[in-house]
């Protein structure tokens, strides 16, 4: 396995603290002091944030310093829309064709989810609920043999994964299980019409979150969205 350099470990520390609220929208990033704080230096800490910049996840302004991005919603809005043509066709791919263990392994994976949801005091609760949500999704790209696709996807789609942190704190955190029955039965017994209709509206269920979350921070956010 490649080492990863100190560009990259720096890269991957910042992003996921964004992506996990730790840092927020607007916070400043002073390269000396998270240089110091990963014992690294200077140069590829000032590399990681280009890199964020380039990922629209930072925001570097000269003569000033670098802060976290706000949330692009219409960026989010051009993700979501790759991953939804994707992932339609990969679920149509498999529709018809699960064998009994491969439903049993999704309906143990909504089940999961559901036990979870039900015990708000769970432990890393919030991280498991979206390690779950991503395993339910993550189904269709390995019994195609594309599941790098899905983790190289989930890698560079950054406000998507941002405003998901989000969504457990709404109420269409409440909708994720039926949501994923539903696929879930359209992939089993439905049309090609039917799978498109059920992950539509559950990839669609974020403008719930996007009002809620945009309502108590106004700030986090930046574009309209909507495009799709």
């Amino acid at each position: 396995m490649a080492v990863r350099s100190a560009r990259e470990a720096a890269y991957e520390t910042i992003r996921s603290r964004i992506i996990t609220m730790e840092l927020k929208p607007g916070d400043e990033l002073n390269d000396h002091e998270l240089a110091q704080e990963l014992g690294i230096s200077r140069t590829p800490m000032r590399e990681a944030l280009i890199m964020l910049n380039i990922a629209h996840m930072v925001t570097i302004k000269p003569q000033s310093g670098t802060y976290v991005a706000p949330i692009d919603l219409e960026l989010m809005e051009m993700e979501q829309f790759a991953r939804f043509t994707l992932e339609k066709e990969l679920l149509n791919h498999i529709r018809g064709r699960l064998t009994g263990e491969q439903e049993r392994a999704y309906r143990l994976l909504i089940e999961q989810y559901r036990v979870l949801e039900s015990h708000p005091e769970a432990e890393n609760r919030e991280t498991r609920m979206l390690d779950l949500d991503n395993a339910f999704h993550r189904r269709a790209f390995e019994l195609c043999g594309m599941e790098g696709h899905f983790d190289h996807m989930l890698s560079t789609f950054q406000h998507i994964e941002r405003l998901r942190k989000f969504s457990l704190q709404t109420d269409e955190n409440k909708s994720v299980c039926g949501a994923h029955t539903r696929i879930l039965e359209a992939v089993l017994h439905g049309t090609e019409e039917d799978v498109s209709r059920a992950l539509s509206e559950h990839l669609h269920r974020y403008k719930l979150s996007v009002d809620q979350a945009r309502a108590a921070h106004p700030d986090y956010f930046i574009g309209n969205g909507d495009t799709w």
